[in-house]
């Protein structure tokens, strides 16, 4: 079985975990309702359709590799207060503003003091940030 995964953060192309999805295909860019925040060397996601747009990319994964992100992304599918993450089916839209449905994984733990990606897209947070130093 196949599945659609939305990547927003260090899975996205260019970026330093992409390699973990060796075999996936790359289907379009895509975005959601959420807020981002810097979890440190890597972001968080959780959705709020109240809130600004999150990007990110689509590709389609097999079971196999599923397993593999779970293990990347510290989820732990029987017990989910132990998961940094939990994977769960969102809407994202296309940018033809197509609502589509995928897997993606949510933030699962506290964000009091933790700082928020305004724009939304991790890359351009990246890219600021090293246009800093």
């Amino acid at each position: 079985m196949k599945i659609d995964l939305f990547v927003y953060g260090t899975l996205r192309k260019g970026l330093r975990l992409h390699h973990h999805l060796r075999g996936a295909v790359y289907k379009h860019d895509a975005r959601t309702r959420g807020r981002l925040y810097d979890i440190g060397t890597y972001p968080g996601l959780l959705i709020d359709s109240s809130a600004d747009w999150v990007t990110g990319e689509v590709f389609e994964v097999d079971e196999q590799l599923v397993s593999l992100l779970d293990q990347v992304e510290g989820y732990k599918p029987d017990s989910s207060v132990h998961s940094e993450y939990l994977r769960r089916e969102i809407s994202v839209y296309n940018f033809h503003h197509k609502e589509l449905k995928v897997t993606t994984y949510i933030y699962n733990r506290p964000v009091m003091g933790l700082s928020l990606i305004g724009s939304g897209d991790y890359k351009k947070y990246l890219d600021n940030q090293s246009s800093h130093f």
